[in-house]
């Protein structure tokens, strides 16, 4: 008499191009790694010592930097801290060496 029947209907995903979505998944792991590649290296980081400070793989941050592989948020995070920079600096073009830096200060073990 009208009424549904209580069944939620399907959750459909648009009608895209499955090649264009990787394409723009390549395109975003792209952006973060050189992001991460470029701060590092503005800190003077190698690879290996990111990756000892994040407490990650050199390979896995080989790896991301190369646009290989997305990072989780988590991961991400991790990488930002070590970096003493905001999660945002991993997305927008070169801006500077400060630029991408927190606005809070922040201690770190020296030695």
């Amino acid at each position: 008499m009208g009424q549904e029947s209580g069944r939620r209907p399907k959750f459909e995903l648009e009608a895209r191009n499955p090649e264009a979505v990787q394409d723009e998944h390549q395109a975003f792991n792209t952006v973060v790694g050189e992001g991460i590649r470029r701060s590092r290296q503005e800190h003077g980081w190698t690879q290996a010592f990111l990756a000892d400070q994040a407490k990650l793989s050199p390979n896995y941050i080989a790896r991301l930097e190369r646009g290989e592989l997305g990072p989780s948020l988590f991961v991400a995070n991790r990488i930002c801290e070590a970096l003493d920079i905001a999660l945002e600096a991993l997305l927008g073009p070169p801006t500077g060496s400060a630029a991408g830096r927190k606005t809070t200060a922040k201690r770190r073990a020296t030695g």
